[in-house]
């Protein structure tokens, strides 16, 4: 292609020729053509600029560009920060640490005011082991036993479990006494009955005896009052009297079976004064057991309230974000008191993923991590490997902005070459979760083809 143009005046042509060898500019040689000038300039643009796009073409379809998902975090720890509360709260009586303060698994960090649950677990403690200590009492009482056998939890070295046993074992001789003291009463009335059949013997033995004596007389009167010789009534006296001792002997048995009988009876009131002592400790024993149990619950529950007012430290960390600082203030139920921080727990990045990002993410798949708190230029991208993803999206606390948490493992291996790193739960972080490599031609037309995707769609 060509354009038409207007040669030089003879004046410029001549002029031009004089100064020829004077002039390095091409616009003023003898024979430059400007038209031809313009077209050499326009050739050599879309050269460069076929080059440059041959060039990206091929760099798009050869080299590779990593994928990452980008998102914030901060260092956490493996069993996350440990909030303290209480499940009932109380009157703050001491408060034993402060922010920052390093603590023991077990250290007390604050103690509540325990009048009220210090005298209710006592009392409870008191009425279980005086429960304890009369069922001891009542199993010898129901046994027979001569002495009370004490169990085991009682004989520790405390007054009140002392003066209980002590009540109990002189109740047990007292009664013990009683019941010797009733024996011995029902002994005697037996020693009595005794001597009185002992008499009763004797008596008879010696009626016996007179019958005895009798007998030849009154034979012998008999064969007289048969001749005739004797009145009859001389034969009728000695009947008489001979019948007598018959019937004094017979009274005296029948006295002598009733006194046996009342040894009977008196033996019969012995075994039943054991049996119903036996009996009615049994009786007192099973009510016993049943207040006992009770007792023995509301025991529990009085000495977990009197030790819920010591706050201990659940695992060694560090104090944080106490949040309460005054003696006597009010601590309501659940509360979060303070924070513990875990110092010996596997430290791990929090990190939230954007909704739109989140098919991209999975478990296993690799991360760098890059700690904005330190300076980046002498700071290192660690390595990491992601080990959770939320199922549901969370939000913020203000509920503006959602987003999907997830957990990254950090390479302890590679971490411990940095020393320098001090971590700490908190600090922030950038993760960048790898999600494979494309080509560059993909990045440089993708919002192309998804402009085709919107608008090639009828509505």
């Amino acid at each position: 292609m060509s354009w038409p143009c207007k040669p030089p005046p003879p004046e410029q042509r001549e002029m031009n020729t004089h100064l020829a060898p004077f002039i390095t500019d091409d616009r003023f040689a003898v024979d430059y053509d400007p038209v031809e000038h313009v077209h050499d300039k326009v050739r050599a643009v879309l050269i460069a600029m076929a080059i440059l796009i041959m060039g990206f073409g091929v760099a798009g379809t050869l080299i590779p560009i990593g994928g990452a998902v980008i998102a914030t975090g901060q260092i956490g720890v493996a069993s996350h920060i440990k909030k303290i509360a209480h499940p009932s709260g109380g009157v703050i009586k001491e408060i034993l640490v402060e922010n920052g303060a390093p603590v023991r698994k077990g250290q007390v960090l604050m103690r509540f005011d325990d009048r009220v649950t210090g005298a209710d677990a006592e009392y409870s403690s008191l009425s279980v082991d005086q429960m304890r200590a009369q069922r001891a009492r009542l199993e010898a009482e129901r046994l027979g036993a001569r002495s009370v056998t004490f169990p085991s939890e009682l004989m520790r070295a405390d007054a009140a479990a002392r003066r209980a046993m002590a009540d109990e074992a002189n109740l047990f001789q007292i009664r013990q006494s009683e019941q010797a003291g009733l024996a011995a009463q029902i002994q005697s009335r037996i020693r009595q009955y005794r001597q009185q059949i002992n008499a009763y013997q004797s008596q008879i033995r010696a009626l016996q005896q007179q019958a005895a004596l009798i007998e030849p007389e009154r034979k012998g009167v008999r064969a007289l009052w048969d001749k005739g010789l004797v009145t009859i009534s001389r034969l009728n006296q000695l009947e008489r009297t001979a019948v007598d001792l018959q019937g004094d002997i017979g009274a005296l048995r029948a006295n002598i079976a009733q006194a046996e009988a009342r040894i009977s009876e008196a033996r019969e009131q012995m075994i039943q004064l054991g049996e119903s002592r036996r009996s009615q400790a049994g009786a007192d024993l099973a009510q016993l057991n049943g207040a006992l149990n009770q007792q023995q619950v509301r025991s529990v529950s009085a000495v977990d309230a009197r030790d819920r007012s010591v706050v201990r430290a659940p695992y060694e960390g560090v104090v944080d974000k106490l949040a309460f600082n005054t003696i006597g203030g009010v601590v309501r139920p659940a509360e979060v008191i303070m924070e513990i921080v875990p110092n010996s727990d596997r430290l791990l990045v929090e990190g939230a993923v954007s909704v739109a990002d989140v098919d991209q993410v999975h478990v296993g798949q690799a991360a760098r991590i890059r700690f904005t708190a330190f300076n980046n230029s002498a700071t290192p991208e660690i390595r990491g490997k992601v080990t959770f993803v939320a199922a549901d999206r969370a939000a913020d606390p203000e509920g503006r902005l959602s987003f999907y948490p997830v957990r990254v493992e950090i390479d302890e291996a590679q971490l411990r070459k940095y020393p320098e790193l001090a971590l700490k739960p908190g600090m922030p972080v950038d993760l960048f979760i790898d999600t494979g490599s494309r080509m560059m031609i993909s990045y440089l037309t993708k919002p192309l083809r998804d402009q085709f995707e919107r608008a090639f769609r009828d509505n």
